[in-house]
């Protein structure tokens, strides 16, 4: 059975009629192929693909950007991955030295807390070492009373006195007594020595200036009435004009002196 093409009109004339020997020889209807005919065949398929491929070159000149040869680009591939290394080295040496960083700066905190609490804990040891030397009671053979400490400091024209007294032994009584002040210094360009009192001012007898005066009121703040220790403390008044140089502090006892202490005043 024949088949019939699809599209008549586009088989040529020779062909729909069978034209020649040939063709009815192998009962397909069709001519031989001629080696003219596949040879043009082959150069129009050359012709075709070398211009699909200038074609395609055009564009990619005119659409693809900069041409890059295969070594330029495996150039570019290599540096690429050293970028990438070295951002990954750096981005570890980076996270190493910040790790570091926080360890130093956690050391210095803990440092400076230690450093805090080992002065304070000196300190607070200096104030109980100083305060138990105080009460550490005094060799029987010395004088019955005292002076164990004794601070004089300027203040404007006072004398600011801090005395701490103590008796030796076990006395069976209280001590009473009084302090004595008796400075020495410079007066109108001559060394002197004057008794200092304490340091008052009274509702009636204000200097016209503000001088500070001195005055005896009723009851004496220089007495002293203790069994085991006591601390004194007051201002003394100092006469316009004298320049201390030391003070002399004495605890007297019935017009006798049970103790004495001298204080070095700073220029």
């Amino acid at each position: 059975m024949k088949r019939r093409p699809l599209f008549p009109a586009l088989v040529p004339r020779r062909l729909r009629r069978g034209a020649g020997p040939a063709a009815r020889a192998d009962g397909t209807g069709l001519p031989p192929a001629s080696p003219w005919r596949i040879v043009v065949l082959v150069l129009l398929l050359a012709l075709g693909a070398a211009l699909g491929t200038g074609l395609y070159e055009s564009a990619r000149r005119i659409f693809g950007g900069p041409q890059v040869s295969a070594s330029e680009l495996a150039q570019l591939r290599a540096e690429h991955q050293r970028l990438i290394a070295d951002n990954e080295r750096l981005q570890g040496s980076l996270a190493a030295a910040e790790s570091r960083l926080e360890i130093e700066r956690a050391a210095k905190d803990q440092l400076a807390a230690d450093l805090r609490a080992a002065q304070k804990e000196m300190g607070d040891m200096r104030n109980d070492l100083a305060f138990f030397d105080q009460l550490i009671p005094m060799d029987p053979r010395q004088a019955q009373v005292n002076i164990r400490s004794a601070e004089l400091e300027r203040q404007g024209e006072l004398l600011r006195y801090r005395v701490l007294l103590m008796r030796g032994g076990r006395p069976s009584g209280e001590f009473s007594g009084r302090l004595q002040f008796s400075a020495s210094g410079v007066r109108a360009g001559a060394a002197t020595t004057i008794d200092l009192h304490p340091f008052s001012v009274p509702t009636d007898a204000l200097a016209g200036d503000g001088a500070p005066v001195a005055a005896r009121p009723a009851a004496d703040p220089l007495a002293v009435r203790f069994r085991q220790y006591q601390r004194a403390e007051g201002s003394l008044a100092v006469p316009a004009g004298f320049v201390v140089r030391s003070v002399t502090v004495r605890v007297v006892e019935g017009g006798v002196v049970r103790s004495q202490s001298t204080v070095n005043l700073p220029a």
